[in-house]
């Protein structure tokens, strides 16, 4: 059973958006289980990379939907996407340097981030663009 499950709440019912936010979520469920199996720090740093890179792709396809449709809440979301990213890049600092540590305090972060940005800052685009094709 994953750690953080996806559900019904977390849907946007946008198909590709959906795909790319349960890859999110698999980041979470992929630290929590190596840190059960006691190898979070072996792989932290690769998840870690894996969540920022993988970031920075669904937030492009986000931010090319609401350039092509002319959504007009992109501001306030391409602000809260550069905010996201630039906490990730922090995170990918700290443990570049040897300062990041496997924690649930670093767990919950992630299952913030993804759970709130999702539930909250996703669902007020879903009734703009649930019905429009959305490339990736």
């Amino acid at each position: 059973m994953a750690f953080f499950d996806w559900d019904d709440k977390l849907s946007t019912g946008i198909p590709v958006i959906d795909e790319q936010h349960m890859k999110l979520v698999s980041f979470v469920n992929q630290l929590h289980e190596a840190m059960l199996q006691r190898k979070g720090k072996e792989v932290l740093g690769g998840i870690i990379d894996g969540l920022a890179k993988y970031t920075v792709y669904h937030f492009a396809t986000e931010e090319k939907a609401f350039a092509a449709h002319g959504y007009d809440g992109a501001p306030g979301h391409v602000k809260a996407h550069k905010a996201l990213l630039q906490r990730v890049e922090e995170i990918a600092l700290k443990h570049a340097r040897g300062e990041l540590t496997v924690t649930s305090e670093t767990l919950n972060f992630l299952i913030d981030w993804v759970g709130t940005h999702i539930m909250k800052e996703d669902k007020l685009y879903v009734p703009f663009l649930k019905d429009k094709p959305i490339e990736e």
